[in-house]
């Protein structure tokens, strides 16, 4: 290449810069113009609602002590065998233990048994006296009051088992075994419980909930329970009574509730979760990710023609997913429910599945 050839070319590329130089400085305004920052967003009609404002408690299930027996016994036993374990139902009749009498009992059975020979004896020997004009009346009656007296307390140690040679212990009623007190081979001092006994059908939960909670509960009212371990199980109550004294393990006030006489109950001892209603609210309901909150409080965004509208509002309730707000809120707007966390005020929306 000669020397006029690349001075030729130089010239022409310097010539050139100027037009370059326009052609780069145009693009980005032209780019800003014609891509300006969006948000990609879902929105829904605004609508009113109600949400249940409730109490999530957890109780116990138990019998109550109303319905409650202890089996006891008037005189010391001592336990043979016991057929039964806690938590077993049991029918009226089952044999529940078979027990004897100690040696303190059987002695004392003795004694009665040889305490009315005697008396019967002395009645005879009392009443051929007085046939010889030997003795008074007076002494023949006071004989005969001994002897009655001799077999009634016979008899009451016959009644407590006594005599025999074990005695079998059987249900009073239907129910459920709380408590067994006795192994085989105890001895069981005179008042001394063998067992606890609950009524069956009488089932209920003990719940604690906070004072303030409290005037809110009114007995009769429903009372959704579930298990703890499985949330597909749940049963129906209703609440019996509701404390007026803190109970000083749980620093709450109990709250009874009745369960339903039918079958597939939780047992006794089960742990439920007791869902109570304390009141209702009416007003703007919402999903619960459509609310935001920052350092200037709780807010959300509303389609205004096309631009992300800051709402400020308060949270009245959350119940599930949804939650009940209010505030200056229009309701010709639609709500952004998704795509909400990249907003700013004034941003434009791109709208996906609007509902308008």
């Amino acid at each position: 290449m000669t020397l006029p050839t690349r001075a030729r070319l130089a010239l022409l590329a310097v010539l050139s810069l100027p037009s370059l130089f326009l052609t780069l400085g145009s693009l980005p305004s032209a780019f800003a113009a014609d891509s300006p920052i969006s948000a990609q967003v879902q929105t829904a009609p605004l609508q009113r609602g109600e949400l249940l404002h409730t109490l999530r408690a957890y109780a116990v299930v138990q019998v109550p002590a109303s319905q409650t027996q202890a089996i006891t016994f008037q005189h010391a036993m001592q336990v043979q065998t016991v057929a039964v374990h806690v938590g077993q139902a049991v029918r009226k009749g089952a044999v529940l233990a078979t027990l004897h009498s100690d040696a303190s009992t059987a002695l004392a059975y003795s004694q009665a048994q040889t305490a009315v020979s005697f008396a019967q004896g002395e009645l005879g020997r009392m009443t051929a006296l007085k046939a010889q004009q030997l003795a008074t009346q007076a002494q023949v009656d006071a004989a005969r009051k001994a002897l009655t007296d001799a077999q009634a307390q016979l008899h009451s140690l016959q009644q407590q088992g006594a005599g025999q040679a074990a005695t079998r212990v059987l249900a009073p009623q239907d129910g459920i075994v709380l408590a067994v007190s006795a192994a085989p081979g105890d001895l069981l001092a005179t008042g001394s419980p063998l067992l606890q006994l609950g009524r069956s059908g009488s089932l209920q939960a003990l719940a604690g909930v906070p004072p303030e909670d409290a005037p809110r509960l009114q007995p009769g009212q429903a009372v959704r329970l579930t298990s703890v371990f499985d949330p597909a199980q749940h049963w129906q109550g209703t609440i019996r009574s509701v404390g007026a004294a803190i109970n000083p393990k749980t620093q709450r006030l109990d709250v009874q509730i009745a369960l339903p006489a039918q079958a597939g109950l939780p047992p006794a001892g089960a742990s439920v979760q007791a869902d109570m209603v304390l009141g209702r609210w009416r007003g703007w309901v919402v999903p619960r990710d459509a609310v935001l909150q920052d350092e200037r409080g709780a807010f959300v965004f509303q389609d205004d023609h096309g631009k992300a509208l800051r709402i400020p509002v308060q949270i009245a309730i959350e119940s599930g997913l949804q939650t009940g707000i209010t505030g200056a809120l229009n309701p010709a707007m639609p709500l952004v429910v998704a795509g909400n966390y990249e907003l700013r005020p004034g941003m434009a929306l791109r709208v996906m599945g609007a509902q308008r």
